[in-house]
Order: structure tokens, then C-alpha cells, then sequence
């Protein structure tokens, strides 16, 4: 029996299977880290490669930037020394020109002064050209005016003789020609002023609705109205001869009723024809409404729809 091999519990299986796991990881992490450390290495070398490579080129280039500048320093020393002996010959140049100048300028001044004066000279000449002719034409004007002026004066007076002429001498000769022509003309004349006189008082007694031989009652500033209120009660006549008031009695308290205002109308315009003008006009409105109502009434006893 105490031969018997106690069997593991649960605690120590797992105690055991955490150690064994843990050897594990730990041979993993070493193989990580030691292969870590080689790709490590391999990057650090193929760095350092690449470092020297570019410093190589850098160097390289440096080398002909070098070259370059001193080309260019070589070629700018020369350019100066190109632009001293240039600049040398143009001051050589210039002094000569100067020199040569000032001798032009002496002759071109003396040329300018001879051609100013003779432009002087002329222009005096042409101003007094012009004012001799100005001075001409101004007195040539002047003498124009004046004989236009005078012509005026005698055209003037030659009018006024005529005025005079034609108010004393022709006045007279119309005159006595028209005493001669006017008995000879008088008959024509006057027929001529009847007929239009005639034709007027029929325009007016038509306008007004009444015959030329009553034409003379409807006279002054009321004619008119009175000529409206003539017709009126001859209307009212027709309505009482025809028998109308004596079958219809609306028509007979029409006709009984509106005569008395006739009268009453008619006195008003007699009355008015003395006022004043705005109350004058305002009277013959208020007649002139009243009988527009009137005939509307008495055209619907007459059968006539107004």
C-alpha cells in the first residue's frame, strides 16, 4: 500500500500545466528576441549602407558645387575686368563727344537766334497785315450800317405819307364811292339781313319747340323755360280735349295737380330773370329738374315709355 502512487489533485495538475506553459512562452520569447535582435542587426547594417551611399553622393556633389563656383568667379573677374576696359573707352568717348558737342551747340544757338528774329520779323508783319484789313472792314461796315440806316428813315417816312395820303385823300374817295355804290346796294342788303334773320328765328323756334310767330313771347334770359312750360299746359289741354283725364283719373289728378305749379313756375322764372347771375342759374336748374319729372310723367299718360 504505501508502494500506491498518490494521485495528483487538480491544484497541481494545473500548477503543473502553468509551469510547463510557461517554460513554453519563455523558449517562444527567447526565440522572438533572438530573432528580433538578428532583423535588428540586418536593418542596422542596411542603414548604414544606405547612409553611406548618400553621404558619397553628397560629397560628390559638393565637389562639383565646388568646381562650379570657382568656374564661376574666374568668369565674373573676367566680365570685370571686360566691363573696366569698356567703361575705359566710353569715357574716352564721351569727353570727345562733349568736346565735339559744345562746338555744335555754339553754331546751333547762333542758327536758332537768326531763325527766331526772322519768325519775329513776320509775325509783326502779318499782325499788321491784319490790322489794316480789321480797320478796313470795320469801316466798311460802318459805312454799310449807315446807309442802311438811312434807307430805313426814308422807307419809314415814305409809310407814314402813305398813312397820311390814304387818310386824308383815300379816305375821302371811299367815301364818295360808297355814297354812289350804297343805294345800289341797300336792296340786296337788306334782303340779304331778312333772310338770315328769318332763318335764325326758325333756328331759335325750333331749338325752343314753338312757331316763329310765338317766337317773340320766349325772349330774355327765361325763354326757354317758358317755352317748356307753354308746351307743357298745351299738353295737358290735349289730355283734357281727347278725354284722357275722363277715363283715367291718375291722369286728371296729374293734370290737376301740375297746372297750379305751372303758374307757379312761370312766376318763379320771371323772378329770376332779375337776380344775380350764380342765382339766376341755380333758380332755372331747380325749374329746369322739376319739369324734366313733369314731362316723364305726362309722356307715360301719352303712351311713350321715356
Amino acid at each position: 500500500m504505501g508502494l500506491l502512487r498518490r494521485k495528483p489533485s487538480a491544484g497541481e495538475r494545473a500548477a503543473e500545466a502553468t509551469r510547463e506553459a510557461a517554460v513554453t512562452a519563455s523558449g517562444h520569447v527567447q526565440d522572438a528576441i533572438g530573432a528580433a535582435s538578428v532583423r535588428v542587426r540586418e536593418a542596422a547594417d542596411t542603414t548604414r549602407e544606405r547612409a553611406d551611399t548618400a553621404a558619397g553622393k553628397l560629397s560628390r556633389k559638393a565637389d562639383k558645387a565646388r568646381a562650379r563656383a570657382e568656374a564661376a568667379g574666374k568668369r565674373a573677374d573676367k566680365a570685370t575686368r571686360r566691363a573696366g576696359k569698356r567703361a575705359e573707352v566710353a569715357s574716352k568717348r564721351a569727353r570727345k563727344a562733349a568736346g565735339n558737342t559744345a562746338t555744335q551747340l555754339g553754331g546751333t544757338v547762333d542758327k536758332a537766334s537768326l531763325k527766331a528774329d526772322r519768325k519775329i520779323a513776320k509775325m509783326q508783319t502779318k499782325a499788321e497785315t491784319g490790322a489794316r484789313k480789321a480797320e478796313a472792314k470795320a469801316q466798311n461796315n460802318a459805312t454799310k450800317a449807315q446807309l442802311k440806316s438811312e434807307q430805313n428813315q426814308f422807307k419809314q417816312a415814305e409809310r407814314e405819307r402813305q398813312a397820311r395820303e390814304w387818310n386824308a385823300a383815300k379816305a375821302k374817295r371811299y367815301i364818295a364811292v360808297g355814297r354812289i355804290v350804297a343805294p345800289l346796294l341797300a336792296p340786296y342788303a337788306m334782303a340779304a339781313a331778312g333772310t338770315l334773320r328769318h332763318r335764325w328765328d326758325d333756328h331759335r323756334s325750333r331749338r325752343l319747340g314753338v312757331s316763329p310767330d310765338e317766337l317773340g313771347g320766349y325772349s330774355g334770359r327765361g325763354g326757354q323755360l317758358h317755352a317748356r312750360l307753354s308746351r307743357i299746359a298745351r299738353s295737358f289741354d290735349e289730355l283734357e280735349a281727347d278725354g284722357t283725364t275722363g277715363r283715367d283719373t291718375g291722369a286728371k289728378r296729374f293734370v290737376e295737380t301740375n297746372r297750379p305749379r305751372l303758374h307757379d313756375f312761370a312766376a318763379a322764372v320771371r323772378a329770376a330773370e332779375q337776380m344775380p347771375a350764380h342765382r339766376r342759374k341755380t333758380a332755372y336748374r331747380a325749374v329746369s329738374n322739376d319739369l324734366d319729372r313733369i314731362e316723364v310723367e305726362l309722356l307715360s299718360f301719352l303712351g311713350v315709355r321715356a
